[in-house]
């Protein structure tokens, strides 16, 4: 198990992790994750190529770590502590992910730790109230970890100057399928599966959850039954976004997604995990742009988007100068004849 750094231009570095059966490649820009590959059957979407050029302009943020903020806050307005903050309307009347100079689209300083069994990559930058507007100044570590067992782990530490809000996650888009074809014959599975119900905007409107598990009376549920479903909750959802887009609980932040050839299994101490599945690919006018709807499907581990809005004082995102924050979590990669 070694780690290689390759330079492309843009400032944009590349740095391969080779575990013999599984290859994984992150870069500074956005601490994302570019490329992995169990032998030669490719389970995230991205470009390991032409990173320099395929990045930078990208709008569907394929890999990137996510923030300050992941997710929509509606009216792109909060309160706290009796202060109302106004951001940056960039998704229509709302903020999406932190604003348009977020954790994304900036370069990340890093550093490479070769340990036993496992390499680590720790990038760290700054986050400003100025180029937010949200308050305080965070210093952010994002901090990358694959081992032996084809596990990759994430795990943010920070710290801020005021209270504020703070909900990082990671919009890698995964796809078990060679050659990226279709996700719906994916299969997502939970002992607890509760859908979070969305407003025309995209924005969580009622904090009542759809109970997948009662539903489809299973536990295991194929993506196809969801966008296919006649149930009235159900359909109506996916008839408004053509698929997934949704906030999920889980059992004990567990759940595991497969098709027929591998399960990815996904542990998080964060409440809940957002599903998105590539619904809509148009808005990216580029020749890089071969995707089709539904040709991926993310797992965003973070605090149920606009919970400021929904809780209030009790907003899971909010961090405090006296508490360094803290959360993890792991992508685990098995074939199903390893299991």
């Amino acid at each position: 198990m070694f780690a290689t750094v390759e330079k492309q231009r843009n400032g944009i570095v590349l740095i391969n992790i080779d575990n013999e059966e599984t290859k994984i490649v992150f870069t500074n820009y956005g601490a994302r994750i570019v490329s992995w590959k169990y032998d030669d059957n490719s389970i995230v979407l991205g470009n390991i190529v032409e990173a320099d050029e395929f990045y930078e302009p990208n709008p569907f943020f394929f890999g990137a770590t996510v923030g300050r903020y992941g997710g929509r806050i509606a009216n792109a307005t909060f309160e706290l502590d009796g202060k109302t903050y106004h951001l940056e309307h960039n998704d229509g009347a709302h903020n999406i992910h932190g604003g348009t100079n977020g954790l994304d689209s900036r370069f990340f300083d890093y550093q490479i730790e070769e340990q036993v069994g496992q390499i680590k990559i720790i990038f760290t930058t700054q986050i400003k109230s100025t180029d937010d507007y949200f308050p305080g100044d965070i210093e952010l570590k994002v901090i990358h970890t694959y081992d032996m067992d084809h596990k990759w782990t994430i795990e943010y530490e920070a710290t801020t100057t005021e209270k504020t809000l703070f909900n990082p996650m990671n919009h890698v888009y995964f796809n078990l399928n060679r050659d990226n074809n279709m996700i719906d014959n994916h299969y997502i599975s939970s002992n607890k599966l509760a859908m979070y119900p969305l407003g025309e905007d995209n924005i969580v409107n009622s904090t009542d959850t759809i109970d997948l598990s009662t539903i489809f009376n299973s536990n295991k549920i194929q993506f196809k039954e969801l966008f296919t479903s006649e149930n009235p909750k159900i359909k109506q959802q996916m008839d408004m976004f053509n698929g997934v887009d949704h906030p999920f609980e889980v059992e004990n932040g567990e759940m595991a997604v497969e098709n027929k050839r591998f399960v990815l299994q996904v542990k998080t101490d964060m409440p809940n995990i957002v599903i998105f599945t590539f619904n809509d690919t148009s808005s990216w006018d580029s020749d890089f742009n071969i995707y089709k709807a539904h040709s991926g499907f993310t797992l965003e581990t973070q605090c149920i988007p606009n919970d400021i809005n929904l809780y209030g004082d009790k907003a899971p995102s909010i961090i405090t100068p006296d508490q360094p924050y803290y959360s993890k979590t792991s992508y685990k990669i098995f074939e199903k004849a390893d299991i």
